[in-house]
């Protein structure tokens, strides 16, 4: 796969203003209280988990996730047999998801699927829920959502005109081979102008996905509003699904540590506004990533507030003194005012 650090120029490290993201919540007093404490404190808010949550909802969100999947894959074959492809399949699924508004849950889905899916079809998919989610924090009405998620869902399609013997390598990319990576948003716009003249925006919005605010992108070096917004959302969607995502070279970010890391480096890379919502939509602890309270039980976030993005919903699985819980347990931080985020962890710790 592509060295991410062979083609973005790294950034000096730089915290957002004030002025560039929502005023932070910061955890009370750090302390510890005792295990029988907590669970006094937390019992009128903790809730066993039920296998026997709306089966059929959980049904219809693994069913689409694997359509999309589907329709990925078969993009793919179609790209790399240099047919055309047709984007009402796309519209109609994507208009499905979003009428039913079930754009969350698929972004869950696809954050904690165990599966083990790293290919050009995963990522793809994986940007596009999160590119959704994100264009509902922006407010944006039924067809800008259309166009975010047909944007997002086709942006990469030039990928697969690059040799997996590049793309898969786990060897440190040649500058001929960055030259050709580095090409691939123009495949991608020139695969999609094939799609006829009402299709032009979407050929512009791939072309300028790896643009950055600061001038600093490519392929045409485009600075501040020159670049369109749908291609900043998915550009910086783009970044953090890259970063949390194992690579042939490298092992997957831990999530709060990638997205500390788009905090510190997004400065001058991508418009303020569209930072801040990231941040609101996706938490500081996102979906699937593992933490410690400040009583040192563990646990999962499985549910983020944009009102207190500090204060996820929590699977607890191990208690203060690392002892698995026999049926893991959920409590929500908001309701819990005695217990905070203490540090996150990394799941490799865990096993």
């Amino acid at each position: 796969m592509v060295r991410f650090s062979d083609i973005i120029k790294k950034k000096e490290t730089r915290h957002l203003t004030s002025g560039d993201s929502e005023e932070r919540v910061y955890p009370e007093d750090s302390f510890r209280l005792s295990d029988s404490a907590i669970l006094k404190a937390m019992a009128d808010h903790t809730v066993a988990i039920e296998t026997s949550q709306d089966d059929n909802s959980e049904i219809e969100i693994e069913t689409y996730y694997e359509k999309f999947f589907e329709r990925a894959s078969e993009i793919e074959e179609r790209i790399k047999g240099d047919h055309g492809i047709s984007p009402s399949p796309i519209l109609s699924d994507l208009h499905y998801i979003i009428d039913k508004d079930i754009i969350d849950k698929l972004y869950e889905y696809a954050m904690t699927s165990k599966g083990t899916r790293e290919d050009i079809p995963a990522h793809i998919i994986d940007v596009t829920f999160t590119c959704l989610k994100v264009g509902k924090g922006m407010d944006y009405d039924i067809k800008m959502l259309l166009r975010l998620g047909l944007a997002a869902f086709l942006e990469n399609v030039g990928m697969y005109k690059i040799p997996d013997s590049i793309l898969k390598s786990p060897k440190k990319l040649d500058d001929h081979e960055i030259m050709l990576i580095k090409r691939h948003p123009e495949f991608s716009h020139d695969i999609l102008s094939r799609m006829g003249e009402k299709y032009n925006w979407l050929a512009e919005v791939a072309i300028q996905v790896h643009e950055r605010s600061d001038g600093s992108g490519y392929p045409m070096g485009l600075k501040g509003g020159a670049i369109l917004e749908l291609a900043s959302v998915i550009g910086l969607v783009d970044s953090y699904i890259a970063m949390i995502k194992n690579r042939p070279y490298r092992e997957k970010f831990i999530q709060t540590e990638a997205v500390k890391s788009i905090i510190e480096t997004s400065k001058g890379l991508f418009p303020p506004k569209i930072v801040k919502i990231f941040l609101n939509q996706i938490s500081l602890f996102p979906i699937n990533s593992f933490i410690k309270l400040n009583n040192g039980f563990i646990g999962r976030v499985t549910a983020t507030d944009k009102n207190q993005p500090m204060r996820p919903t929590i699977e607890l699985l191990y208690d203060g003194s690392g002892n698995k819980f026999d049926k893991p347990q959920i409590i929500q931080l908001s309701e819990n005012l005695l217990l905070h985020i203490d540090s996150s962890v990394d799941i490799k710790d865990l096993l």
